[in-house]
């Protein structure tokens, strides 16, 4: 998958961030709060060229289902793509 917004990822204290910089920043004027999976799966994107081998990824991981694991990854693809940080394959 394609990241198509400048973003850098930031943990302060406990907290896992997505800041946008450069271009991004006209588009999006806040920080993304990350869960640690969201983490995961931001970090395994560029390697990742379907939603099921992100999917798998996250499976191998954590102690989920592989239900789950598609469920939480599409969510997640779905949500990015809606803010138009990412380019869907």
């Amino acid at each position: 998958m394609v990241i198509k917004k400048d973003m850098i990822l930031r943990q302060i204290g406990d907290d896992i961030i997505l800041v946008p910089v450069g271009n991004a920043l006209k588009d999006h004027n806040g920080l993304f709060m990350l869960t640690e999976s969201a983490c995961f799966l931001w970090q395994k994107l560029p390697e990742c060229s379907s939603v099921h081998e992100l999917a798998r990824k996250l499976y191998d991981e954590y102690d989920v289902s592989e239900e789950q694991a598609f469920a939480d990854t599409k969510e997640f693809i779905d949500k990015l793509a809606e803010l138009d940080i990412i380019d869907k394959l």
